[in-house]
């Protein structure tokens, strides 16, 4: 049975595991991940026993605006439904909020329609160091 737990910031360690097994996160840092988790929002995780499975956060000033980010199902757990689980407790967060942002692969598209996101067709700009 998946457990669900909301705004209770998981193990770093275990957050790193799911992180490993995605490009766009598996050169994080632990102790770059224990900083974001304390000062991290609203978030959902999902787990099987003890196990990590799911996670996902939001990035917002709790009223106007949010960053819906690091939406991730172990690589295990995937195609059994948990993503749209993940996604459905997350949204149920942003409710609150006029408007969720969210930066995807072209690949994720059709399953971020299904949630209610359109393509934003407006200026993306980013800023790295």
């Amino acid at each position: 049975m998946i457990k669900v737990k909301v705004n209770t910031p998981p193990k770093s360690g275990d957050l790193m595991n799911l992180f490993s097994q995605v490009d766009w996160a598996k050169n994080r840092k632990s102790r770059d991940v224990e900083k974001m988790l304390s000062n991290e929002d609203w978030m959902v995780c999902l787990y099987d026993g003890e196990l990590l499975v799911g996670f996902a956060r939001i990035i917002t000033d709790g009223c106007f605006r949010g960053l819906l980010d690091d939406v991730i199902i172990d690589r295990a757990y995937r195609s059994k439904g948990l993503g749209r689980k993940l996604m459905q407790e997350i949204m149920a967060l942003s409710r609150p909020l006029d408007a969720l942002f969210l930066n995807a692969g072209m690949e994720m598209e059709a399953f971020y329609v299904r949630f209610g996101f359109h393509k934003f067709e407006k200026l993306t700009m980013i800023y790295r160091k």
